[in-house]
């Protein structure tokens, strides 16, 4: 599947539409997540260190927000055959599509399942790894106590969820965020309008919410194990 340089704002435009996960995006979220999330290389191969530390063998796996099963195809790259199912779910048929194109071209050692579905109403079961990637935000607030309570409950004990988030900061620190996006070759006018079009779709809670979110639904250890300007990524064990 070839993918384009993301040039989705470079343009101008009179009206900005809600960001969606729609067939232009498909074909540019490569580049796009990889110029916009600071570290997320680093990110994708601690999920895969903690995946081979925490995951237990012939158990559940669960990719939510899956987008082109980077997460998904990473775990499995990286802990080899465990006879696991891995659950790479998304509501962006576009989306799945795109995975499971790829998915006909690769010899997984796992079984990876794509599923349409919206992870509020998901049923997760006999799970001993899971994986929000900066998903929960684009959910509302309302939802997120009681998926990350479902994702506790479908977790065996010992079990591992990852939680990836852009968080609410200071404005020094998202001012930094937007230079960064700058050296990675995003114009102003780019930086500009695609805040404008995550208001809508996107909306970050703090550092300090999330984890007592993770501590109220019963996680008895919660860390961030990555930072940079205003995206984490913790690790909470059950």
């Amino acid at each position: 599947m070839s993918h384009s340089k993301d040039n989705l704002f470079d343009e101008p435009y009179s009206q900005i539409k809600a960001f969606a996960f729609d067939e232009k995006v498909v074909r540019v979220f490569p580049d796009m997540i990889k110029r916009s999330v600071p570290g997320y290389d680093t990110i994708l191969k601690g999920i895969a260190m903690l995946a081979m530390k925490y995951i237990t063998p012939a158990s559940g796996v669960y990719d939510l927000g899956a987008s082109l099963g980077a997460v998904s195809l990473t775990i499995d790259q990286a802990v080899g055959d465990q006879g696991l199912t891995i659950y790479a779910v998304d509501n962006s048929a576009p989306m799945l599509d795109g995975l499971k194109k790829q998915l006909l071209q690769l010899d997984t050692a796992n079984k990876v399942v794509p599923v349409m579905g919206d992870v509020s109403n998901l049923k997760m079961l006999d799970a001993s790894f899971v994986v929000s990637n900066f998903t929960l935000q684009f959910m509302p607030r309302s939802t997120r106590a009681d998926t990350c309570r479902k994702i506790f409950e479908a977790l065996h004990k010992g079990g591992v969820f990852v939680l990836s988030e852009k968080v609410s900061s200071t404005d020094l620190l998202i001012d930094y965020y937007h230079g960064y996006k700058k050296i990675n070759g995003y114009t102003d006018r780019e930086v500009a309008q695609k805040r404008q079009a995550l208001e809508e779709s996107l909306k970050p809670d703090s550092l300090e919410v999330w984890c007592q979110r993770l501590k109220a639904v019963g996680f008895e250890t919660t860390e961030v194990w990555f930072r940079a300007f205003n995206f984490v990524s913790l690790v909470a064990i059950k």
